[in-house]
């Protein structure tokens, strides 16, 4: 009686043991399923579309002391290139800052120009109505006011800017200009 018992005992173990094994394999294939699809999702959302939007920046300039609605505004002309953006609303946004410091400008209390954080920024919509559209002195306004500066006649500021050409639907960014100086003064 031993004998079989010892004999069943030793098949229950194997039996146990190819379940284990079994049940080994399951979770392996389990886990290895997960990270494909986790490794796919991801894939999916960093593909690259066949044409990305892209932008460059030729150039760009301000022109002082234009008057509109009675309000005295500075104008930032910007000529530039934006390729795959047939009909996808964009956005141009200038960011300005104190050429001597380094800083931004601190905005004024009008939302209209400021950043979330509080800083001296003005932007233009725009909606290309070509693949590949080329735009010579596009507009940004601002007002004076917005500058936020101590307009005493006589003051003098070094002041300098940057372009951030935004697509609005995927919220990014497209392209960044490098640094246009400029001075005002009062």
């Amino acid at each position: 009686m031993n004998i079989q018992r010892l004999e069943q005992k030793m098949l229950t173990v194997r039996a146990f043991a190819i379940m284990n094994d079994r049940k080994l394999v399951k979770i392996k294939c389990l886990f290895l399923i997960v990270l494909f699809m986790a490794s796919a999702s991801i894939a999916f959302a960093q593909r690259n579309k066949p044409n990305p939007l892209s932008g460059t920046f030729v150039s760009s300039r301000v022109v002082h002391r234009v008057k509109m609605d009675d309000k005295w505004w500075m104008v930032v002309y910007v000529t530039f290139k934006v390729k795959n953006a047939l009909s996808n609303p964009c956005k141009m946004i200038a960011y300005f800052y104190n050429d001597r410091d380094g800083k931004p400008l601190k905005g004024a209390k009008d939302s209209r120009y400021r950043t979330v954080s509080g800083y001296v920024t003005a932007n233009t919509d725009f909606t290309p109505g070509y693949n590949d559209a080329n735009y010579a002195d596009f507009k940004i306004y601002i007002p004076y006011e917005a500058l936020n500066l101590d307009s005493t006649p006589g003051n003098l500021y070094n002041l300098k800017y940057y372009l951030s050409m935004q697509d609005v639907s995927e919220n990014a960014e497209i392209v960044k200009s490098t640094w246009y100086k400029f001075s005002l003064k009062y």
